[in-house]
């Protein structure tokens, strides 16, 4: 055995040359942004959503990009750029968003975070709320992208026999992405937005069906739960927009910050903590990093399985 795995293996080494042939045709074939011209439009998309993109990111900003100039029939980026640039160009910046947006979700993501926030979060406040006497509970999923977050919201409030009682119920889902927003209210999803669910609910309240152009399955959330939930566009970075929201008990912000540079994050989470009544609570992601926000939230020790936040005392100092 050992004598074996000594012998040089020689059959493969003629084949280097092509593949190495194959990967540099394909890399050259492949749209590139100059230094310039990425920083150009780096600047356009952070300006529209506040969204940074850091130089590594230039060949999928490229491959974006050339999305968008083929769709209006222009020859290249900085065609492209000049029709950004132009009074017309406006009515691209939408499209722009919604193609360089990443709208990667599904059902019952982080299923640990929602089941502690269901017993540990949700219930004690509801029975608040109904010591209160308060007419309403409402929740927002900011930057909803497909809706599969609200959704799954609505879908936990069916179980729990929430509905139908003393207080009534708002969901809304907000994204800055037109296609997002609009696949949200039609409330259709493929297996892998569907996998986390419980078999139960997806039976009861999902209709399992086949896309006809792709033969692939889909799963249509019924009436019954689509109803509960509505969805808007609307860029949590401007404020007079999601001061017009009102105020929520509840605001789900998850994976999203990290998209954002400080300045961003710092205006968002400003927003997010304007419309929070004071007693409630914004959850956010595994990834995001808000140390530099500690005076507009913080950390709810308490509830720290849920990365759950609630507002920093009024005069809290910045840091």
């Amino acid at each position: 055995m050992a004598e074996a795995l000594q012998k040089p293996i020689a059959s493969p080494a003629p084949a280097a040359p092509a593949t190495a042939a194959i990967a540099a045709a394909n890399a050259s074939n492949r749209p590139q942004l100059t230094d310039n011209q990425f920083q150009k439009f780096a600047t356009i998309i952070y300006d529209l959503s506040g969204m940074r993109f850091e130089a590594n990111k230039s060949y999928f900003m490229a491959s974006k990009l050339d999305n968008r100039a083929q769709a209006l029939g222009l020859k290249g980026f900085d065609d492209y750029l000049k029709h950004l640039e132009s009074p017309s160009g406006r009515t691209e910046y939408g499209f722009l968003v919604d193609e360089i947006t990443i709208n990667e979700t599904f059902f019952f993501r982080h299923e640990p975070q929602l089941q502690y926030f269901r017993e540990k979060i949700l219930t004690p406040l509801l029975a608040a709320r109904r010591a209160q006497r308060a007419p309403k509970f409402r929740i927002w999923s900011a930057a909803s992208s497909t809706g599969d977050e609200l959704y799954t919201l609505a879908l936990m409030l069916k179980d729990m026999g929430q509905f139908g009682k003393d207080l009534q119920f708002e969901l809304i889902g907000t994204d800055i992405c037109h296609d997002a927003v609009e696949k949200a209210r039609a409330g259709v999803y493929r297996k892998y937005n569907v996998r986390n669910i419980p078999p139960a609910l997806l039976q009861q309240f999902f209709t399992h069906g086949t896309e006809a152009t792709t033969n692939s399955e889909t799963w249509t959330i019924k009436p019954e739960i689509k109803s509960l939930c509505s969805f808007r566009e609307d860029n949590m970075l401007d404020s007079n927009r999601t001061t017009l929201l009102g105020k929520f008990d509840i605001i789900f912000c998850r994976n999203v910050l990290i998209y954002f540079d400080e300045k961003s994050k710092e205006k968002a989470i400003t927003n997010l903590a304007n419309n929070l009544h004071d007693d409630g609570f914004i959850l956010l992601g595994h990834s995001e990093n808000v140390y530099s926000q500690r005076h507009i939230i913080r950390p709810d020790k308490t509830h720290s399985a849920a990365i759950a936040y609630t507002k920093a005392p009024p005069g809290t100092p910045k840091y």
